[in-house]
């Protein structure tokens, strides 16, 4: 279970699991400064971090990553039951890609300027009305192709 409230205090002890091993995190206080201790006795200056160094230097959330100890969850079997991720199969989340600009200075009256983020590029429109797609032809709204949905895994 992710680590929701972030205010830990020194003395806790963190577990994350790892290809199949359990890996133990400590939290140190010194002069008012946390830090974060493995098991191999490497200190650390955030979660991330600690959680980096056990996954061999991976970019990884370390609040994602840890669980206060004795709240990993566990399966019969002593592992982790790891959520599988499948993209999700009914009417996908949609992203604005055009955003009016919060700065409409220089803009003429009854014009709007916009903002594109599929080309990076921003636009003025005769009218106040959101457009239905940017001069390059990006529509206004698109499905969101990294929404995933993380269902537990069932035990075969």
């Amino acid at each position: 279970m992710p680590i929701t409230d972030r205010n830990l205090p020194a003395g806790a002890v963190l577990a994350g699991r790892y290809k199949g091993q359990t890996y133990r995190c400590t939290v140190l206080e010194h002069e008012g400064e946390l830090a974060y201790s493995l098991d191999d006795h490497s200190i650390h200056g955030s979660v991330s971090a600690a959680a980096s160094a056990v996954m061999g230097g991976a970019s990884v959330n370390g609040w994602r990553f840890w669980s206060l100890e004795g709240e990993l969850q566990e399966n019969g079997g002593g592992k982790t039951a790891k959520p599988a991720i499948k993209m999700k199969p009914a009417s996908p989340k949609l992203l604005r890609t055009i955003k009016k600009l919060p700065n409409q200075k220089g803009v003429a009256e009854g014009s709007t300027k916009w903002w594109c983020s599929a080309c990076m590029k921003s636009f003025v429109t005769g009218s106040t009305v959101m457009p239905e797609r940017c001069p390059d032809g990006h529509p206004c709204e698109e499905a969101d192709e990294f929404e995933v949905v993380q269902e537990a895994a069932q035990a075969e």
